[in-house]
């Protein structure tokens, strides 16, 4: 019997995709509805304030395969979908051609498609795509961006992990969240990435709760995994209650 030698070797190598690469794999391996087959219920809130749903335009962006989108243009608004995944842009564009609906579909980067566009939406849309940020420059980038694109009195309505009361998260745990689309940002660098911009914070719901009291009846929960991933549970092992972050939708409406 000759002994097993002592020590563990390790070969590593790096292995990336872009995120339009990993949202065409989503497509191909994930059974659909993807994200689920009912809007928002936070969304649709806002865009229900509208006299005119026809003069009440939708910026949606990070579109996905045009979940709120397609909703919001059945509700008569004319909606504008940025969607940097060209199979996600597929699915929207042939899902409004097959219903005849005023959605514009644009495959690109949102801040290379909004180039030049003043004041031109009453609701600016980004819903699970902030959890995808890394930076505070890139939260920064997004209320810049909003500040040009919505209009005086419109809103920018968004979802993002933030810290439950009396959570203090370490820079290995925000990394590991990250990993996990559950990229974590605390409440003053919210604040501080809208400082100085005509931006103001008029609603902050914790999105499992507000989801599930709106959401129609049957339509609880929008996907298998949406509970769960809201509370915070792709990186923490602990019961909802426990876990230290949350999902929230904040509100911003643009001042007059």
């Amino acid at each position: 019997f000759t002994p097993l030698p002592k020590g563990v070797n390790f070969r590593v190598r790096a292995d990336w995709r872009t995120i339009e690469a990993d949202y065409d794999q989503w497509v191909a391996a994930r059974p659909a509805p993807l994200f689920g087959t009912e809007a928002d219920a936070r969304v649709v809130a806002l865009a229900a304030q509208a006299d005119d749903p026809a003069t009440y335009r939708i910026l949606d962006v990070g579109a996905g395969t045009g979940r709120n989108a397609l909703a919001l243009a059945r509700r008569g608004h004319p909606v504008d979908a940025v969607e940097i995944a060209p199979k996600f842009a597929e699915v929207i564009r042939a899902d409004a051609e097959r219903e005849s609906l005023a959605v514009r579909v644009i495959q690109s980067d949102v801040f290379t498609a909004m180039e030049g566009v003043s004041d031109e939406y009453q609701l600016m849309v980004l819903a699970e795509v902030v959890s995808d940020f890394r930076t505070t420059q890139e939260l920064r980038g997004l209320f810049e961006l909003a500040s040009h694109c919505v209009a005086p009195g419109g809103h920018l309505v968004f979802n993002t992990f933030l810290p439950r009361q009396g959570h203090l998260l370490d820079t290995a745990t925000v990394e590991f969240g990250q990993q996990c689309n559950n990229m974590v940002f605390t409440h003053d660098e919210v604040t501080t990435a809208a400082a100085g911009l005509p931006l103001e914070l008029v609603a902050d719901d914790p999105a499992n709760e507000y989801e599930k009291a709106h959401l129609p009846e049957g339509a609880w929960p929008p996907t298998g995994w949406f509970e769960g991933w809201a509370n915070g549970l792709d990186v923490f092992d602990v019961e909802p209650d426990d876990s230290p972050i949350e999902l929230h939708w904040l509100v911003f409406q643009k001042s007059v």
